[in-house]
């Protein structure tokens, strides 16, 4: 038996509105109230993944956007640098 197939149990206590939600969400969806909170961590950890996706997105594409401005711009490599120092806070 591989280490992935051995399950380990986790006791977990919800509000009463917590859990009649979860039980009802999983009903449903037609699936064990386990299997629906598997779900649910699971879709958490592909957002968190996502979420950080998005993050690294947005600095790949303003590094972009500073580099067409620097060079719309034609400014020096030592100006591009002081911007750059500006735009992270520094002086």
């Amino acid at each position: 038996m591989s280490k992935k197939s051995v399950s380990r149990a986790i006791t977990v206590r919800f509000s009463a509105s917590d859990y009649n939600r979860i039980v009802n969400d999983a009903e449903q969806k037609n699936e064990s109230v386990a299997e629906h909170i598997r779900t649910i961590i699971s879709a958490n950890d592909e957002q968190l993944s996502l979420d950080q996706r998005f993050v690294n997105l947005e600095r790949r594409i303003t590094n972009r956007m500073f580099s067409i401005v620097c060079a719309v711009a034609n400014i020096s490599d030592h100006e591009r640098e002081i911007a750059r120092q500006r735009l992270n806070g520094g002086n």
